[in-house]
């Protein structure tokens, strides 16, 4: 792809464009079912955390992407969130191994 910049395409549910104007897609409903874990009563009630988690090459790309990339709750009427504003915990970074994030992530949030 030509990373960054990234422009959203349309609401920002689904479709970003890279800077050579290729999409960058979320993963079919998964703005929703993110929108539901931080919204819905059932799992704000068990306190469930959602944390971003990845190893990659390009940390500040992955960041804009969250900050553009929006959740779609199923009613129209609300508010779209950027996905970044979801997330309890955020570890992003170019580490060796996913175990590096999960040590960090556990240490930071005592889970």
């Amino acid at each position: 792809g030509g990373g960054a910049p990234f422009k959203i395409s349309g609401n920002g549910t689904r479709t970003l464009l890279d800077s050579r104007g290729q999409k960058v897609e979320l993963l079919g409903i998964a703005g929703h079912i993110i929108y539901e874990v931080k919204h819905d009563a059932k799992w704000v009630e068990n306190d469930t955390k959602l944390a971003w988690v990845s190893t990659c090459d390009e940390p500040s790309w992955a960041d804009e992407c969250l900050r553009k990339f929006r959740a779609s709750p199923r009613a129209k009427q609300e508010p779209l969130v950027p996905l970044k504003q979801l997330a309890d915990a955020e570890h992003i970074y170019d580490a060796r191994s996913k175990q590096v994030h999960f040590k960090r992530l556990q240490q930071d949030t005592g889970i």
